[in-house]
């Protein structure tokens, strides 16, 4: 499938499922590069330097996955199957990082589900 590049207007190939995925589109790595440093805001450029989330939310985040990892692997906490689909490779889904031992058990591809689910409805948030 042939698409438009959204920097530079060149034009180049691309798979149809790629396309669908996302929501801009460039050639190449230097087309997107520049349109990270000349269009999107300062707090946007670097989502893990610098921008995305503040340095604190950051921490919390960390501490808790950390909790969790170190409770299983010192035999504290069990890691189970994915609770939506049976999955025998989970991982630790935290909804309040506050409380790392509060984990639901979702495989990869649930965990995403889930995450989508929430920054599509953002009063589940709340």
């Amino acid at each position: 499938m042939k698409t438009n590049c959204d920097m530079c207007a060149g034009e180049f190939e691309t798979r149809p499922s790629h396309y669908k995925k996302k929501k801009r589109h460039f050639c190449c790595q230097k087309c997107y590069s520049r349109f990270r440093k000349e269009l999107l805001p300062k707090e946007e450029q670097h989502a893990y330097k610098g921008g995305g989330l503040p340095l604190t939310e950051k921490k919390k985040r960390i501490m808790a996955r950390m909790a969790i990892n170190h409770a299983i692997q010192r035999g504290h906490r069990e890691r189970l199957t994915c609770e939506a689909c049976g999955n025998s490779k989970a991982e630790a889904h935290h909804r309040d990082y506050a409380r790392p031992f509060d984990v639901r058990w979702l495989c990869k591809k649930c965990h995403w589900d889930e995450h989508k689910l929430i920054y599509e409805n953002k009063d589940l948030l709340t």
